[in-house]
């Protein structure tokens, strides 16, 4: 398609693997792939670690901080970050790529989901015109 696109799997596998690779970061010991291991083959098996992934974040988060761990300070990439700023930035991190993966995925020709809203697609099958 194109060498300086990454693909829809290199794309989900990454969101997948930045969630261990960051919140490890703050102590706590998140199940997932190394962030530069190889892509699986099936979209299935990608979305099977995503959840365990994601489930095990929100476990151990939910085991391990308080709201007063919110603002103890971490280093990541150099910088003192809040561990609420952490979750921040994982989120807003995941975000940006989910964004990319629709951009791929319309230009795949692939039916793109409405994950933040109806995608254009899906103002017909709500009787409606899509939004301009």
């Amino acid at each position: 398609f194109n060498e300086h696109v990454r693909t829809l799997g290199r794309l989900a596998w990454h969101i997948t693997g930045a969630i261990p690779e960051m919140m490890n970061r703050t102590g706590l010991q998140i199940e997932g792939p190394e962030s530069n291991s190889e892509v699986p083959a099936s979209a299935a098996k990608i979305v099977e670690t995503y959840k365990k992934s994601s489930n095990s974040l929100s476990e151990a988060v939910e085991k391990n901080w308080t709201d007063q761990a919110l603002s103890e300070k971490v280093n990541m990439y150099g910088e003192d970050w809040e561990m609420g700023k952490v979750l921040s930035i994982l989120i807003v991190h995941q975000i940006h790529h989910r964004a990319q993966m629709t951009v791929v995925m319309r230009f795949c020709g692939l039916k793109v989901p409405g994950i933040y809203g109806p995608a254009n697609e899906e103002w017909a099958q709500m009787g409606m015109p899509p939004e301009e």
